[in-house]
């Protein structure tokens, strides 16, 4: 009885030894129709409705009437990486979901215009062409209604019964990006993950020992001894790495698009609860940034670790001494408070930059205004008075308005330049447009436009908001708008038709579980470029996608 037990589990368990293991790199693409989908959606917004038809065209000459039969739409691609102790016998699987195994085959040959040679019963191989330096192998065995494509040195091994990842490990449906890739640091083969350990120990010796040429002063050299500490703490930082992910990320209603990169590391370690507590970046003066503007810039400089701003502080203060030597002892008070007020703003962490155009107003007029972080000013602004008062000449004077309006305790100034502006600027500002600024307790505010002093007194009130630490926003009506003003010559009817900030370029950086990098935009900004030229000829296109 004992015995028989001990088959009977031995039975059971035999099928479990035989599952492949969790594999360090995953892949997975959204359902192929919605990728389709999201191409022709794009194809339309940059090049209207001939770009969407040139696109079927060229899929009906290349496919023929059956298009994309034996390839299941509804469904996502899928990929893994087998990663081996040697490197170079790793193997990389994509899953491509399948109607039945004779449809794909025929999808194939239209596409390629060649066959797959059968080896043995469900397992093909796909004949490189010109194979190179490196003899790559491309197998192809159907399992799991899916195509598994093998592609490496050997590929057959990994793409035995026994070693296929089913697709239901290797999907994550939480995941709603168009394409993502994972590496699972703690699924690498021990031999690779000491590699990758040695290496960041190496890393962090290089870093430690980067030299710098005899000549270099001694604040650089301060400056390098920070950066080295900053490089040698993250290196250690990473070894506690658990996975990284990139996404393509698409949304084609809202024309969101992004790249995604993410870092996760261990529960409990110095790297996860370095990222828990990275808070969302902010910007003190994204206000500035209204309904009414053509096109902005939000910055917020790299400050986020206490190495770059000694960095910083020593470079501001070589810079300060330098100054000093090559500038007249009049000046030396306001390069003083300027470099203190600067070395402030750096140990503050937020150095905020924004500048904003707005317009046309009633008259068809525009306006600029900006800001730029600076803590604490009013020794500076004295200084300045003092220069004001005893170095500057008569003649420029009579241009200056010190103290015309005030907002709490910040003075506004002016300064009047509309009449000596060129025509093309009068054409966009008036005649009659000043300069105003002012220095308030955390910034430095400016203003340019017909009614400067009114929109300085605004631009005075902004609160700090959630931001990204990079981004371009335009209004594409609005700039089409000030571009023929201007006298620039718009070819396409279609493009600026968009009443409507969108930001064609961003960069934001987001903590929590992951530390998240993500480079977008809003492909809404770029619509009509297609009439500009920026989408290639019919002829060009099929001629690519033959390729």
């Amino acid at each position: 009885m004992r015995m028989g037990f001990l088959a009977v589990v031995a039975a059971l368990a035999a099928p479990l030894t035989t599952l492949a293991a969790d594999p360090p790199v995953v892949f997975q693409t959204a359902p192929v129709s919605r990728i389709l989908d999201d191409v022709r959606a794009i194809a339309k917004l940059a090049g209207g409705e001939n770009s969407v038809k040139e696109i079927n065209e060229a899929i009906k000459g290349k496919l023929g009437d059956k298009g994309f039969d034996g390839l299941d739409l509804e469904r996502p691609i899928l990929g893994y990486v087998v990663i081996n102790a040697k490197i170079e016998d790793s193997v990389a699987v994509i899953a491509i979901p399948v109607t039945t195994e004779k449809e794909f085959l025929g999808l194939f040959e239209r596409f390629s215009n060649k066959k797959l040679e059968p080896i043995e019963k469900g397992l093909y191989e796909f004949k490189i062409p010109e194979p190179g330096d490196i003899p790559l192998k491309i197998l192809v065995r159907f399992e799991s209604q899916h195509a598994y494509v093998g592609i490496g040195l050997d590929p057959k091994t990994a793409l035995s019964s026994q070693s296929l990842v089913q697709p239901s490990k290797l999907f994550d449906p939480s995941d709603k990006a168009l394409a993502s890739l994972k590496v699972h640091f703690d699924r690498l083969p021990k031999e690779i993950r000491e590699v990758m350990s040695n290496g960041l120990k190496e890393l962090k010796n290089k870093i430690a020992a980067l030299p710098l040429p005899p000549e270099a002063s001694e604040p650089a050299r301060k400056a390098m001894d920070e950066m080295i500490k900053l490089g040698t703490r993250y290196s250690d930082l990473l070894q506690d790495a658990k996975t990284a992910t990139a996404r393509v990320i698409l949304d084609v209603n809202s024309g969101e698009a992004a790249i995604e990169l993410a870092l996760a590391g261990n529960p409990g370690s110095a790297l996860a609860k370095s990222i828990a507590e990275r808070k969302p970046s902010t910007n003190k003066f994204a206000g500035l940034v209204t309904k009414d503007t053509v096109a902005g810039l939000k910055l917020q400089l790299p400050l986020f670790a206490k190495e770059i701003q000694n960095a910083a502080v020593i470079g501001l203060e070589a810079g300060q001494t330098q100054l000093k030597n090559k500038l007249p002892q009049t000046s030396h008070g306001a390069i003083d408070e300027a470099a203190k007020g600067l070395i402030r703003t750096v140990k503050d962490g937020e150095f905020d930059l924004t500048l904003a155009l707005r317009g046309p107003d009633k008259e068809g007029r525009y306006t600029a205004v900006g800001a730029v972080a600076f803590e604490d000013p009013t020794a500076l602004e004295a200084e300045l008075r003092i220069l004001y008062k005893n170095e500057l000449p008569a003649m420029f004077k009579s241009f200056f308005n010190l103290d015309v309006a005030k907002v709490g305790k910040t003075n506004i100034h002016q300064v009047k330049l509309g009449g000596l502006l060129p025509q093309e600027v009068q054409k966009v500002f008036g005649d009659e447009a000043s300069l105003t600024f002012a220095l308030a307790p955390h910034g430095i505010f400016f203003a340019f436009g017909p009614d400067a002093i009114d929109t300085l007194k605004t631009a005075l009130e902004v609160k700090k908001t959630q931001s990204p630490v990079f981004e371009i926003v335009i209004n594409p009506k609005r700039l089409k708008n000030l571009l023929q003003l201007a006298g620039v010559d718009i070819p396409s009817e279609n493009f600026g038709t968009k009443d409507m900030l969108l930001s064609p370029w961003s960069v934001s950086i987001e903590g929590g579980k992951e530390l998240r990098l993500k480079f977008g935009t809003n492909l809404k900004g770029f619509e009509g470029l297609g009439g500009l030229g920026f989408v290639p000829a019919k002829k060009e296109f099929k001629q690519e996608f033959k390729k």
